[in-house]
């Protein structure tokens, strides 16, 4: 508990230090306190209003931290960091074209100073202008070769580009700049896609599930290679990859992995192998066990003429932007409860109470409970006419397996889609419905809902 009688007696640079060290501790909600003690004794001083709009905006609370910005302005207009900070509250807020000229300001005045080019790498990106985010990252590597992140991110922007040969150079900086766990003690050496003949290769799991699904097109090429091959990857998806029948073993991530030769990253692989469209692997290359589709055929029942949809509505919880992808499980069955078609739901974790809150009762049939992973999911899969969803790993799976799969997206979408694009060079099967502009989620469902109409046929009279 901060004392604010004391604290309000400290000095600026003494209120500055303490604050400091708290926020490096982790402890911004009393470095705020000491900060508005230190601005209601000392007035609005520039220093203090800035690091108190740094407080609130590590605690998300985005809005507040704007405010102190603008008023530190009000009292320092030629504060470079001030501005970047401003710059970067903006861009929390989607005011993304003021979050540029901000960016511009702070950089008109502090020219060389690398953090704010890549700020504004970042705004840039975040409106959908990776070409000038290109040049805003390229600008902050000229000033700082070993800025990581500025490496990242501009592999990131190359991707919505399709600009694969560059990106993928810069996207292998993740594994040592903390972008994926990093591996210690790893004795074997980094694999660069030659044959391993008689040897012993190590793929290492990195990120989510969707990453593991959509690189698993490689592993039968991988393996073509050489000798033997271990693959480890999340335990839900485990039968999933053993029903390829590629690997030596699989393990499990987290458990112990066995001395090898060579090891690489999973997500490593498109760039050992696809440095452009043309050389996207697109041919289906995953399918259910037969014994999971036979359990799942028993439960779906024989056919009854409607359109059998599979749909879900968000994806991990615990992804930090879940919440710009995952949509109200209400706008599905607005849209897509429609005659002639049959909803299930294939969706896992805390969102599948929603089930309970619909309308008359919901008319969407409930597979989680028979959904214990990834083969089960796929099983589901094989069963069904279609899958609607927004942007997580079934939509993977999905157009993994061949299957006609409508990926809803909202206004900033993963590199993966692209930009613009209604179809994708990784998954043939698989159509995008894009938003006109932040926030049109709407119009994303009525096109959906009118293309499930004519997909039904129900309009044809």
């Amino acid at each position: 508990m901060v004392d604010t009688v004391e604290t309000a007696a400290l000095t600026i640079p003494e209120a500055l230090s303490q604050a400091t060290a708290l926020h490096d501790a982790g402890k911004y909600a009393e470095a705020e306190v000491i900060l508005a003690a230190a601005i209601a004794h000392h007035g609005h001083h520039g220093d203090l209003l800035n690091a108190r709009g740094v407080m609130f905006a590590q605690m998300g609370r985005n809005l507040d931290a704007l405010w102190c910005y603008r008023d530190a302005l009000a009292a320092n207009p030629r504060g470079s960091g001030i501005w970047t900070n401003l710059g970067n509250a903006l861009t929390k807020l989607k005011y993304l074209k003021s979050a540029v000229d901000a960016h511009r300001r702070a950089i008109e005045l502090a020219p060389n100073d690398v953090l704010l080019h890549h700020n504004l790498g970042t705004s840039l990106a975040e409106a959908g202008d990776h070409g000038a985010a290109v040049l805003a990252f390229s600008r902050a590597l000229e000033l700082n070769p070993n800025f990581h992140k500025a490496r990242w991110d501009r592999g990131r922007s190359y991707l919505y580009f399709g600009n694969y040969r560059p990106a993928w150079a810069d996207y292998e900086v993740r594994l040592i700049s903390g972008q994926v766990p990093i591996r210690e003690n790893l004795k074997s050496i980094k694999w660069d896609g030659s044959p391993y003949g008689g040897k012993r290769l190590v793929l290492l799991a990195e990120q989510g599930f969707g990453d593991t699904l959509w690189v698993a097109r490689y592993l039968s090429r991988v393996k073509a290679l050489g000798g033997e091959l271990i693959v480890e990857c999340q335990k839900e998806i485990i039968p999933l990859l053993a029903e390829l029948g590629v690997a030596d073993q699989l393990v499990p991530w987290g458990a112990p992995l066995p001395d090898a030769d060579y090891h690489a990253h999973l997500c490593s692989l498109p760039g050992l192998f696809t440095p452009d469209f043309a050389s996207i692997p697109t041919q289906p290359y995953l399918k259910a066990p037969a014994d999971r589709i036979a359990k799942f055929a028993s439960i779906f029942g024989p056919p009854d003429g409607r359109l059998r949809v599979g749909i879900v509505w968000s994806g991990s919880t615990t992804f930090k932007r879940n919440e710009e992808r995952a949509r109200p499980l209400l706008g599905f069955f607005q849209a897509f409860a429609q005659p002639g078609v049959q909803l299930y739901s294939l969706q896992k974790g805390p969102p599948e109470k929603s089930l309970h809150d619909l309308p008359r009762g919901g008319p969407i049939i409930d597979l989680a409970p028979h959904l214990g992973d990834f083969a089960d999911t796929a099983a589901a899969i094989h069963h069904l006419d279609l899958v609607i969803m927004t942007d997580s790993s079934v939509a993977h799976l999905t157009g993994a397996m061949g299957k006609e799969v409508w990926v809803l997206l909202g206004h900033v979408a993963h590199w993966l889609w692209l930009l613009d694009r209604t179809d994708c060079p990784w998954y043939p099967s698989m159509r995008l419905f894009r938003p006109r502009a932040e926030g049109d989620w709407d119009h994303v469902f009525d096109a959906a809902s009118a293309q499930l109409m004519l997909r039904t046929g129900i309009t044809r009279f």
